[in-house]
């Protein structure tokens, strides 16, 4: 567990994370979204990164090249 810079959740209440032009949106263990705008986006998607917090894009990307290539799914 621990805190982010003026984050007011702990790393174990993320779940997931999603970002776009540096607003990052996070899915919370309670199944609340909220978004947050660090000073750093590199530095929190490492910190989230260290922190095992699944990117949501990342997911997102892998679907779609199996959809498009099925021989990536087997």
């Amino acid at each position: 567990m621990e805190y982010f810079p003026l984050l007011k959740h702990r790393s174990d209440e993320i779940i997931k994370f999603i970002a776009n032009c540096g607003i990052f949106s996070l899915l919370l263990n309670t199944g609340k979204v909220i978004h947050f705008t660090p000073d750093d986006p590199d530095h929190f998607i490492e910190w989230l990164t260290r922190k095992g917090i699944k990117n949501i894009k990342g997911q997102q990307s892998n679907a779609a090249k199996e959809k498009t290539n099925p021989a990536l799914s087997e």
